[in-house]
């Protein structure tokens, strides 16, 4: 058995099981807690290629009526994947916006989709990319969850859970299948 290198995620394989007899493996990026592992075994069971991690809407002060989610994409297949829709049951709508400088001025841009290169990650963050919610069903409070539905190009949905904390807060530890699930069309 040869000895190989990889750049990729043990929780994130696509079903597999891997013989890793004294096989050195790199976590990617988002996993960056188990930067090297020797294993004899590992199986993964990953229902999908993209994962979501890191969900997060920062606390909005009351009254406001548009929120912003943020997260990071993790796209582990083999094919470009792009998010073509977004849902929330706790907001009228939401949308999916870039934020740019434009002659000194902050202008937000609606995106019909986001490609999701294989292999890489797209992170959603604060003064780029990130998810607009839009008309909250009601007050958001820190320690709530606002549940998300990223919408595939090839009509799978992400299911996302995403915290409600403030700016600058640490985000918890979860390292089971990071807050999400995937649900086929």
């Amino acid at each position: 058995m040869t000895s190989n290198l990889y750049k990729t995620c043990l929780g994130c394989l696509t079903g597999t099981a891997m013989i890793l007899s004294a096989q050195t493996v790199q976590a990617c990026e988002a996993h960056a807690f188990l930067t090297t592992q020797t294993a004899e075994a590992k199986t993964a069971s990953h229902q999908g290629p993209v994962m979501a991690m890191d969900a997060w809407v920062p606390v909005a002060p009351p009254g406001v009526k548009a929120h912003a989610a943020y997260l990071v994409l993790m796209n582990h297949g083999a094919d470009l994947r792009a998010v073509t829709a977004v849902h929330s049951p706790q907001y009228a709508s939401a949308a999916i916006h870039a934020s740019q400088v434009k002659d000194g001025v902050n202008v937000m841009q609606h995106l019909a989709q986001v490609d999701l290169p294989a292999g890489s990650s797209v992170a959603f963050k604060p003064h780029g990319l990130h998810i607009m919610l839009m008309g909250p069903k009601k007050p958001m409070a820190q320690g709530d969850t606002v549940d998300l539905a990223l919408t595939l190009d090839d009509g799978t949905t992400v299911a996302v859970k995403a915290e409600v904390r403030k700016r600058g807060a640490a985000a918890p530890m979860n390292h089971g299948h990071m807050g999400h699930d995937h649900k086929g069309s």
